[in-house]
């Protein structure tokens, strides 16, 4: 499982956090000196499974306030990147924070521009973070998470004192933000001279805010006193209220307590608490360039692809649980139908052995069978076939018969009828012939019924002579002969 670790970075050394459960644990302490660089290079090699956050706590800090045009994209971008580098020159360790658009005028933008300008101070300890190909989330500065220390119903402008191994820091906030804030080194860093640093401090921050227009003069400026519960005595009769200042101690131990820390600080100093807000909540800008956060970008990009490999094989495996009970499903349907197919099977056997016996095979019986169907079908004979000839007759009065001569073949009755037209006809042959056809039609009307000519009332051949009587000149009426064929 990937770790946290906070690496907390003054002018004199680094220190390193383990974060866990509202739990920070200092490890180990590393010097500025080639040996502590060293000893840094070893830990980070113990450490393959962790991400880093470096805070800073140095004196070298700028801040500068900046009103902008209102704008987004690449023109934003743009314009944030000239601020810094006039304000900023030298240094890649810069960022813009944006404060919101004012209410005024053409509402632009404020941001505050903040550098460590001290990249010396940094380049060291960078190195050997990319030698180890340690993931490095982003560097921090102490003031950017200071304004989380803030209760909710704080004063619009509040001044906050706090004290770490670098020294007493002032950080001036409105309206929650933080404004400006700067570091003064402690020679001992004792009670009785953090108490005397402390109210002196204040004074000369609240000239420059006043200098600076951003506060009123004459206006008092709440002042929050960050003192461990031992030096609590100390702080209050160095630092009483005057027509500037306002003071109110804000005790460590409960606000720690309050911000979550379970693990409360080892001695009077607040930076395990700092490494808790930071790690708590990031602030989402940060110093280092592209280049640092290489292997935080690689890091993030193959966490990406695991998390998107973990999808898929979990999709598959969703699907293939689905179509698995999908599957049994069905053989249980399967199943099913076979245990009724055998009880009606089972069935079927008890009600033959139930029947009379009968003294023939099975395949004698069909056979048998077969016939009978056969015979049963040949039972009506050319009867239906004689019905179906009258309606045509009926329907046709002038056709009379000669002689009609049935047969059964197979499926089909066929009937062959010789046949006569009346004797006024003769001279007519398109009559004759135009009566024979309309005559054979209706005739082959009903289905499964075929209606051939075997001689027609006219003799069409050209080599024959056409005759209209007999021998002796006798007139005699037309004749025709057709068959008709019908299925059974």
């Amino acid at each position: 499982m990937m770790q946290r670790r906070v690496l907390y970075l003054d002018t004199a050394q680094l220190t390193a956090y383990q974060v866990g459960a509202g739990k920070l644990q200092a490890e180990v302490v590393f010097t500025t000196d080639p040996a502590g660089l060293a000893d840094f290079g070893h830990y980070l090699a113990l450490q393959p499974r962790s991400r880093f956050m470096l805070l800073a706590d140095v004196a070298e800090e700028g801040f500068q306030s900046e009103d902008i045009p209102y704008s987004t994209g690449n023109d934003r971008r743009a314009i944030v990147t000239r601020k810094l580098a006039q304000h900023f020159y030298g240094t890649p360790y810069t960022l813009a924070h944006s404060q919101g658009r004012l209410k005024t005028g053409r509402r632009d933008e404020r941001l505050l521009l903040m550098a460590l300008t001290r990249p010396q101070l940094f380049e060291p300890w960078l190195t050997v973070l990319h030698e180890a190909q340690a993931i490095l989330t982003g560097i921090y500065a102490l003031p950017q998470i200071l304004p989380g220390l803030l209760p909710k119903q704080a004063p619009a402008q509040i001044l906050l004192l706090t004290r770490t191994h670098a020294g007493l820091r002032q950080t001036f906030c409105e309206a929650g933000q933080m404004r400006f804030s700067r570091l003064t080194p402690l020679a001992n860093g004792s009670a009785e001279e953090s108490a005397m640093a402390a109210f002196l401090e204040a004074m000369k921050m609240h000239q420059y805010l006043a200098s600076q227009r951003l506060i009123e003069r004459g206006q008092p400026l709440a002042t929050v006193l960050l003192v461990h519960t031992a030096e609590v005595a100390a702080m209050r009769a160095h630092c009483q209220d005057n027509a500037d200042l306002r003071f109110e101690i804000s005790d460590l131990l409960e606000t720690a307590q309050r911000l979550g820390l379970r693990s409360p600080p080892a001695d009077t100093l607040a930076e395990i608490l700092f490494c808790h807000l930071l790690a708590r909540k990031p602030p989402a800008e940060q110093f280092a360039p592209p280049a640092e956060r290489q292997h935080y970008r690689l890091w993030q990009a193959r966490l990406a692809l695991q998390s998107a490999s973990a999808l898929i094989l979990l999709s598959g495996l969703l699907f293939a649980a689905e179509r698995s009970m999908d599957m049994r499903q069905r053989h249980a349907v399967i199943e099913q139908a076979q245990q009724q197919v055998q009880i009606d099977q089972q069935h079927y056997e008890a009600k033959l052995q139930s029947l009379p016996k009968i003294p023939m095979t099975t395949d004698n019986l069909r056979s048998l069978v077969d016939r009978y169907v056969q015979v049963a079908q040949r039972a009506e004979g050319p009867a239906p076939l004689l019905t179906q000839l009258s309606q045509s007759l009926d329907a046709f009065p002038a056709v009379t018969l000669e002689t009609i001569e049935w047969t059964v073949v197979g499926q089909r009755a066929e009937i062959s009828v010789a046949a006569q037209l009346p004797i006024e006809m003769i001279g007519d042959q398109r009559g004759q012939l135009d009566l024979v056809a309309a005559f054979t039609q209706h005739l082959s009307v009903p289905p499964d019924t075929t209606v051939s000519i075997l001689q027609p009332p006219v003799d069409t051949q050209s080599e024959k002579t056409l005759k209209s009587g007999d021998e002796n000149g006798a007139l005699e009426p037309p004749k025709f002969m057709f068959r008709v064929t019908r299925k059974l």
